[in-house]
């Protein structure tokens, strides 16, 4: 009986240290696990051009361009806010059309017949304050000839006589023609709204800018 007691201790104490030993063995597995390197970028970018190589690039005739729509004028917005149906500004207005006799003073000047002779040196003098800008740089002449119409119509129902349109000299125009400068004078002229326009001075823009003078309107409507 002695004997047996003792054997059987030993069974219990060597199924005690086998299962301690594998305990131990799937513990250093996970580890080993644990601290294996993940792959390098070098074989993700390698795969990741083999999964292209299958990939068709898209043709360019089948791209779709997605572009902001265009911000309605002034005159449109202000339309639409009070329900009227507006009509374009610029309706009626060519882009062409032999305007040089009307011009005075080599072309930079121009008055109407019922306004002072002086009216375009003394817009360059300052007598009107400048109430509004608009410059056109960027646009396409559709564009600026809307743009331009509309602004007038804003300001003079607003009371603004005196505004001042840079259309800039050409210099990022294809052969570097001022492509807008002939252009805005011809729509001024149209515009029976305009008493009378002159190139700016220098210190506000010089050759690529226009000093406008509207006719006296009855004021900001209410």
């Amino acid at each position: 009986m002695r004997g047996s007691k003792v054997g059987l201790a030993d069974l219990k104490r060597l199924k005690k240290d086998l299962q301690a030993e594998r305990e131990r063995t799937a513990l250093a597995q996970r580890v080993a696990v644990l601290k294996k390197p993940e792959s390098a970028p070098v074989d993700d970018m390698a795969a990741f051009k083999r999964t292209m190589k299958s990939v068709t690039p898209i043709k360019h005739d089948a791209r779709v361009e997605h572009k902001p729509a265009a911000e309605p004028a002034p005159a449109l917005r202000r339309a639409n806010a009070l329900g009227e149906t507006p009509n374009r500004a610029d309706a009626g207005v060519s882009d062409g059309g032999e305007i040089t006799h009307l011009l005075s003073e080599a072309g930079t000047a121009f008055v109407r017949s019922d306004a002072a002779p002086d009216t375009a040196r003394n817009l360059r003098r300052g007598q009107w304050r400048t109430g509004a800008e608009l410059d056109l740089h960027g646009l396409r002449v559709e564009q600026a000839r809307h743009a331009l119409l509309s602004f007038l119509d804003e300001c003079q129902e607003h009371g603004i006589r005196c505004v001042r349109i840079v259309h800039g000299k050409g210099y990022n125009s294809q052969g570097l023609e001022p492509v807008l400068k002939d252009k805005a004078r011809t729509w001024l002229v149209q515009k029976a709204e305009v008493l009378a326009f002159s190139e700016a001075p220098e210190r506000e823009g010089g050759a690529g800018a226009l000093l406008v003078l509207l006719r006296q309107s009855e004021g900001p409507r209410k």
